[in-house]
């Protein structure tokens, strides 16, 4: 729901109207149109976190009057899920994650969202990299949601720095949460973040260059075999109890792990298998 958010305000057209308050409707759109799969009882309070978060983290990402992102058009056996910039000299993807290591950043280099985009398109790819923090009871626990006020003053912190350690807040600090103080600005809660250093560690760009044509070549075969063995599917694959929460949690693992197994929803946007069946014979016999 974030990442289709921030999608959404960093493709629209320029407008007086902060792309923070577009991303963050979008989330309470999404929440109204097709609902929301949680086991938490207040959904709208977590609504309203999701929105707040996006909204937080497109206005550090888009600025008033900067041009909109594109979307790359569709090529022979690929269809793009990335953006590109306004200049079209670069391939551009937002990379929401927990945390940030040298095992995920290799991932999200080589991955097919990476590397496949890259092949087709033969641009190179910046990675935006959004460190939204762990989730604890359907919230993100990360600069971007919450902050400390100053006791007296009110001044918003994030961290207090000592001239060899940084210290910890104590117990007269106000912890609050983005979505409970909409008096505090973006601008200002932003630069709070930057002026404590917080801001280049949760959000920040990875530049991934175009490999030789070779390797271009090998990465387009891959893709389009994998494409005719999806294409001639007739059934769904069998599970893989290995691959359920690792290397990274599987989609469908909730329907899985359940007494009847359930289908995925056609209301998600899942399409069922007999109905590509069904296109494909359609398309051969028009």
């Amino acid at each position: 729901m974030v990442a289709k958010a921030i999608r959404q305000a960093l493709i629209a057209p320029i407008s007086t109207e902060p792309y923070g308050e577009v991303s963050g409707a979008e989330v309470m759109q999404l929440a109204e149109d097709r609902g929301l799969a949680t086991e938490e009882y207040d959904i709208y309070g977590q609504v309203i976190h999701n929105a707040a978060l996006s909204d937080i983290v497109v206005s550090a990402i888009r600025k008033p009057k900067d041009e909109p992102w594109f979307i790359p058009p569709p090529l022979p056996n690929w269809t793009s899920d990335c953006l590109m910039s306004p200049c079209m000299s670069n391939l551009r993807r937002i990379v929401l994650v927990s945390n940030w290591t040298d095992a995920r950043h290799y991932s999200e280099c080589r991955n097919w969202f990476t590397m496949g985009e890259i092949a087709h398109y033969k641009l190179p790819m910046q990675l935006v990299i959004l460190v939204i923090g762990q989730e604890r009871k359907a919230r993100r626990l990360s600069p971007w949601t919450q902050g400390f006020l100053h006791p007296a003053n009110k001044t918003l912190r994030f961290r207090k720095k000592s001239r060899s350690t940084t210290e910890i807040f104590n117990d007269a600090w106000q912890k609050i949460a983005r979505e409970d103080h909409a008096e505090i600005s973006r601008e200002t809660w932003l630069n709070a973040m930057l002026k404590d250093d917080v801001l280049p560690e949760v959000c920040f760009k990875v530049d991934v260059p175009v490999p030789d044509a070779k390797q271009c070549e090998r990465i387009r075969d891959m893709a389009r075999l994998k494409m005719e063995r999806l294409q001639k599917m007739t059934e769904k694959p069998e599970a893989n109890l290995s691959s359920c929460d690792w290397p990274t949690p599987c989609v469908f693992r909730k329907l899985c792990h359940t007494i009847p197994e359930r289908n995925p929803s056609e209301r998600n946007g899942f399409v069922p298998i007999v109905s590509i069946q069904n296109y494909s014979l359609a398309s051969r016999t028009a």
